[in-house]
């Protein structure tokens, strides 16, 4: 494996682990708008339901933006 391969795969984790973590945290918020969740008010629930959103779609977009292969 080259450094490039390694690279591109530690990459791609990251992105991963950056859209597993927004799933996640868009389902605790929704159980928390659902049904109190941890005994945490309706408006924590919200707040985290739009951050999961903002890490599941905006990050990995950056992420990938920023990693980028420049054209020659």
């Amino acid at each position: 494996m080259t450094s490039d391969e390694g690279k591109a795969r530690q990459r791609y984790l990251v992105i991963s682990a950056a859209r597993l973590a927004g799933a996640i945290f868009m389902a605790i918020g929704l159980g928390i708008i659902a049904n109190g969740f941890m005994d945490l008010p309706v408006e924590a629930g919200y707040m985290l339901f739009a951050m999961g959103v903002i890490e599941f779609i905006v990050v990995p977009v950056l992420l990938a933006r920023m990693w980028k292969t420049p054209e020659e």
